[in-house]
């Protein structure tokens, strides 16, 4: 495993968001939902493309505080412009588990 130091982790900027939005993104290779993600005032709304149909439905989503890193540059992803990066775990058959706090905290709030 490559090792990174204390600096380069510091790089990386994953905050905490409240999905406000989720449709189906039928031009996706893979099955997905385009997920519209509230950062608070300071990062305010992205928008991002993320794969996680198996285990979520699109109308339990929105409300649900999710990790993502939002200093990557946008993505075209298909015909979407993806602007933060959801994280998730996979699973064995590929199924992606995202990573939300286990209790609510303020939109924006940067991982410690």
């Amino acid at each position: 495993m490559d090792t990174i130091t204390w600096n380069d982790f510091e790089r990386v900027d994953l905050r905490v968001g409240t999905i406000v939005e989720a449709e189906d993104f039928p031009e996706a290779r893979n099955p997905a939902y385009i997920l519209t993600i509230d950062f608070g005032e300071e990062i305010g709304t992205l928008r991002s493309s993320a794969q996680i149909t198996d285990l979520y439905s699109i109308d339990d989503l929105p409300g649900m505080q999710v990790v993502a890193v939002v200093n990557f540059p946008p993505k075209q992803i298909g015909p979407m412009m993806s602007e933060c990066l959801v994280t998730g775990f996979h699973r064995d058959n590929g199924d992606v588990v995202l990573t939300t706090p286990d209790a609510p905290v303020p939109n924006g709030t940067r991982l410690a």
